[in-house]
């Protein structure tokens, strides 16, 4: 197939999820041809090399084609900015794409939603089949940001609302990466049938064979050590995290960066929680080197309605890995963990995560290494990238042969 693909996060931006499926449908014979903007996530900055132009062509090793069009670069806290952000993306994008080779088939990579505008502009002539890959809710990952309120966010609500089922109804095929969206997207009128299970896979990083020792990587030497690895954020339930661990043998380790790791760091400096230790964030490459001195990876996420159909990517990256999993959340996040019986879940802010903690920090080294191969034998069966490639371009070749039959 001919494939024009509309992201707005493209590398070298990190941005694995909308990145593999242009590589693997690429290895996979197709000419994907990626329609995005100058680097500048998340800094807000245009990336060193690179400089706000009319258009530039890219033509990689990988073999994919990069057209870039010019973006506001933001990525201000300021609801003005960032919607100049995306809208900026969405229109440049919308011009060029009258330019870009004739296609069989679209393929949107919607956070924002707003990326869906240039397929949405095509003329009738060059109108293929449209499939959305819906990474975010919108609008509800919006307005629920925090970053307006009152009357203003009920006017964007509304606009936005408004423009997503618009662009459902222009899609010929729509992509979730969780479950639960589907019930969502019903509930507000797309048919059933016209959505796809598409989960974002990871790439397998097996953990080292000749791991350094918990001493050498900084690491508590004794004890059940859980290792949370990610951004220290407002939405990582982490106040609810430590006090799952108060008074408990086990340890916790918070590792990386973000809005939250002030407030941590001052916490832990004012109470006594000798088992909660704050580490700094290590290169990416890094990261399976804690992993595997670890006994339990850990997820967290607060329980909101939006965030109970959002699956995080380091859900499938503790699977790949082989590590039990405490999964500190709620929704699909949680149902992941528990189907693959590959740890424990709890509900951030109740009783059961503290005993969901007490019952991973007694489970024997053999229970544990068994929840660790079930949790890789759940990636292999629904995360893994050959898996996720064969779903996506199944997805794919189903709208296009619809619409050759019509």
């Amino acid at each position: 197939m001919r494939i024009n693909f509309v992201t707005q996060w493209y590398p070298p931006e990190p941005a694995g999820p909308a990145y593999a499926p242009a590589i693997g449908l690429t290895q996979r014979g197709h000419e994907v041809n990626v329609l995005t903007g100058f680097p500048n996530y998340p800094t807000g900055r245009i990336y060193d090399g690179y400089s706000l132009k009319p258009y530039a062509r890219e033509r990689g090793a990988d073999g994919i084609t990069v057209h870039r069009v010019p973006i506001y670069p933001s990525h201000d806290a300021n609801a003005v900015k960032r919607m100049g952000n995306y809208l900026s993306f969405a229109t440049s994008a919308s011009v060029a794409g009258q330019f870009l080779p004739p296609a069989d088939v679209w393929l949107t990579y919607s956070s924002p939603a707003t990326a869906a505008l240039p397929r949405m502009l095509q003329p009738p002539g060059r109108r293929a089949p449209h499939f959305m890959i819906i990474q975010d809710l919108w609008p509800d990952s919006v307005t629920e940001s925090g970053f307006t309120g009152g009357t203003a966010a009920r006017a964007i609500h509304t606009t936005l609302d408004a423009f997503c089922k618009l662009s459902y109804r222009d899609a010929s095929g729509i992509g979730i990466i969780s479950r639960g969206m589907r019930d969502v997207l019903t509930e507000r009128g797309v048919p059933d049938a016209k959505i796809f299970d598409t989960p974002n896979w990871v790439e397998n990083r097996p953990l080292p064979e000749k791991p350094r020792t918990r001493s050498d990587l900084g690491l508590p030497a004794s004890g059940r050590l859980f290792l949370y690895a990610g951004n220290l954020g407002e939405l990582q339930a982490l106040d609810d995290l430590v006090a799952a661990f108060a008074g408990s043998d086990a340890q916790l380790v918070l590792m990386g960066s973000g809005v939250k790791r002030e407030s941590l760091a001052r916490m832990l400096a004012e109470r006594a929680l000798p088992n909660v230790h704050l580490l700094d964030p290590v290169p990416a490459h890094e990261v399976a080197e804690y992993y595997a001195a670890c006994d339990i990876v850990v997820v967290s996420l607060v329980d909101r309605p939006l965030l109970r159909v959002t699956m995080p990517s380091k859900v499938q990256a503790s699977l790949a890995a082989g590590r039990p999993i405490f999964a500190h959340a709620a929704g699909d996040a949680a149902a992941v963990v528990t189907e693959a019986d590959a740890g424990r879940a709890a509900a951030p802010g109740t009783r059961d995560a503290a005993s969901a903690v007490a019952a991973l920090a007694a489970a024997s080294d053999d229970d544990l290494r068994a929840m660790g191969r079930r949790a890789r034998a759940y990636y292999d069966a629904h995360f893994s990238p050959e898996t996720g490639l064969v779903r996506l371009e199944n997805a794919l070749l189903t709208i296009t042969s619809d619409k050759a039959k019509r």
